[in-house]
């Protein structure tokens, strides 16, 4: 059986004692880190730090080891392990203690990037709330969820729409809060990832932006904070379809608004290995029983950019996507 998920408190972490550090706005919660963090927004300090960032020893093997990928290990214990290249690790422990192996400034941008993606997937699905693999736009107070399987242009449409003013909430991963009145998504860091095509194609020089990990083609394009949480109004499926002459949206009903549970939760299979399945599932039905859930498709060429964002604007609109 799975190892049951760890949900720490959510409180004010009385019986604690506070770590030093800066605190930083991750995903909605407060991170403490010992180490300088540029992709997050700073808040000022005297809250009580729901998640900790502390340089240490990191096994290269999780032991007793349950589950592992090229990226992942999961302990029988709930821990996971984050590693990239081999060289740089994280062990995440109950969604609230994060340890990084590495604390050099050559290791920074890696360290970021994988803030932003792996190890923020592990630590959301540690504490027990949804975490869409989507990327997250919102305008004048409602948001929208663009999801979807990795290569269908998430980053690049979110991109996008940065670009003609709506605020950036998160790319490729996003927390939603299903249990508030709202539904909320929270901001993650402002940052997308592109691929170098698509970086022309929004006018930007691939050359001019840092390189997001590594030995890696994709460039970081940096935006500013976004305020949030923000009501999600609605969630966009983006898909790929070749034989399309131009962008189409359907609204999504019944199982066709839910599968395949893949492309809509963020390392699904991680999730399962960390107990999650029956709250995940409960989580996404609630979501598309109060939320309105579309089809996006696209062409797949660049072109269909400013097509695509005048529909995502048409739902962002839309009053009854509310």
């Amino acid at each position: 059986m799975p190892a049951a998920p760890h949900h720490p408190p959510h409180g004010s972490g009385q019986g604690r004692t506070e770590p030093p550090g800066r605190d930083y706005c991750y995903y909605g919660y407060r991170l403490r880190s010992i180490l300088p963090l540029e992709s997050l927004p700073p808040l000022p300090p005297g809250g009580s730090a729901d998640v900790i960032l502390e340089h240490g020893d990191v096994p290269p093997v999780l032991n007793p080891l349950r589950w592992e990928n090229r990226f992942f290990q999961v302990d029988t214990l709930g821990r996971g392990l984050v590693t990239l290249g081999g060289s740089l690790r994280f062990l995440v422990t109950g969604g609230r203690t994060l340890r990084i192996n590495d604390a050099t400034p050559d290791a920074r941008r890696d360290m970021e990037t994988l803030l932003q993606g792996a190890v923020a997937g592990v630590v959301l699905h540690q504490r027990g709330v949804l975490a869409l693999h989507a990327s997250c736009v919102a305008e004048q107070g409602r948001a929208v969820a663009i999801s979807g399987a990795s290569g269908q242009g998430k980053s690049t449409l979110a991109a996008a729409l940065a670009a003609q003013g709506l605020s950036l909430l998160s790319d490729d991963v996003t927390r939603i809060d299903t249990t508030a009145v709202t539904m909320l998504a929270f901001p993650g860091p402002s940052r997308v990832r592109l691929w170098p095509d698509a970086a022309k194609a929004l006018n930007h020089t691939p050359e001019s932006l840092q390189t997001g990990r590594t030995g890696h083609p994709k460039r970081l394009l940096v935006l500013p904070p976004a305020p949030g949480p923000v009501p999600l109004t609605a969630l966009l499926r983006l898909s790929i379809d070749t034989g399309l002459k131009r962008p189409t949206l359907t609204r999504l009903t019944g199982k066709a608004s839910l599968l395949p549970l893949e492309d809509l939760v963020y390392r699904l299979h991680l999730s399962h290995q960390l107990g999650r399945s029956g709250e995940i599932f409960q989580a996404l039905t609630s979501l598309i029983s109060r939320v309105p859930v579309y089809n996006l498709a696209r062409t797949g060429d660049v072109r269909d950019l400013p097509e695509l964002t005048a529909l995502v604007r048409q739902v962002l609109a839309d009053d009854t996507a509310q």
